[in-house]
């Protein structure tokens, strides 16, 4: 079984959203863990970052499994992190679950839903349902979709207070 905010890849290895998150900025660019910490908050706007704790037995962890590789640079010998070919084949494996995501995603909208309610819940469900009629879009009709979206905004901000609108 899987938790939420987990993915379980074809090869029956299941992976934290954090773990996924790390290969994919380590496949970016090399980083150390404080960039990575930083990299997190500010992803996350400050709402989450995990602590030193949590991602450094993480990378070790990592780097155990030949996933990522460490260097030591510099002065002060700041340990490099960076992306193995296993970990590259791994992090793409990961991508693969993506309707697992979907899937998570729904699942936390469903308890957000029971917790604070049904407010406006219209609204939510009709910006669901265009969500995953995007999803299944394919990708020969990016451009018409992003048009039509183009024109639902325009139309949206036209019943928005002027000063609202503005902005």
């Amino acid at each position: 079984m899987r938790g939420i905010l987990q993915c379980t890849t074809k090869n029956g290895h299941t992976r934290s959203l954090i773990t996924l998150y790390i290969l994919h900025s380590l496949d970016c660019e090399p980083k150390t863990g404080y960039d990575l910490l930083r990299e997190i908050e500010e992803v996350t706007g400050g709402a989450w970052v995990p602590s030193k704790g949590t991602l450094y037995p993480m990378l070790h962890s990592l780097a155990d499994e030949g996933l990522i590789t460490t260097q030591e640079m510099g002065a002060r010998s700041k340990t490099i992190y960076a992306l193995t070919k296993e970990g590259e084949t791994t992090l793409n494996g990961m991508k693969e679950c993506r309707h697992q995501s979907r899937e998570s995603v729904q699942l936390l909208r469903t308890i957000h839903l029971r917790i604070f309610g049904e407010e406006r819940t219209s609204l939510a469900e009709k910006m669901w349902e265009i969500r995953e009629c995007m999803h299944d879009l394919t990708a020969d009709k990016h451009e018409k979709a992003l048009e039509v979206l183009e024109r639902c905004r325009n139309d949206l901000k036209k019943l928005q207070p002027e000063e609202e609108a503005k902005r």
